[in-house]
């Protein structure tokens, strides 16, 4: 082989190599969580979910705090929390064992899922 062969060679493989080391793939959490059978008791990981207002001359409604507990399965996969004066202190994102129960009645809010009520909340460290 010449020795520009040679060279064009090397950099397109330097290329190459520097492309696939700057592509990052997104690859779902393992383990997120899981629940009882009754629901009494959701780990998963905490979010808040920005709200849309209900129409544009209405006030944005604050987020809603929501538990990811699998990436599909019952509720797809999330409920929403309630009441959020139980999250002080929490900035989503935070691993959390949930103690509640569904709540019971129909909602009118922008959040299209299923309410669940928190009686306590503590933070979740699983081990690995």
């Amino acid at each position: 082989m010449t020795r520009p062969r040679l060279t064009l060679l090397t950099l397109t493989l330097a290329a190459l190599a520097l492309l696939a080391c700057n592509s990052r793939k997104r690859y779902p959490d393992a383990n997120i969580g899981w629940h009882s059978a009754d629901f009494s008791t959701v780990f998963g990981r905490l979010l808040r979910i920005p709200l849309p207002a209900p129409d544009p001359n209405s006030p944005t409604p604050p987020p809603a705090w929501v538990l990811k507990f699998d990436n599909s399965g019952p509720y797809n996969g999330e409920i929403a929390l309630t009441p959020p004066e139980r999250l002080v202190g929490y900035s989503g994102g935070e691993p959390v064992e949930v103690h509640g129960h569904f709540l019971n009645q129909p909602t009118n809010d922008p959040y299209n899922g299923r309410w669940y009520v928190v009686d306590s909340i503590r933070m979740w460290h699983g081990r690995n």
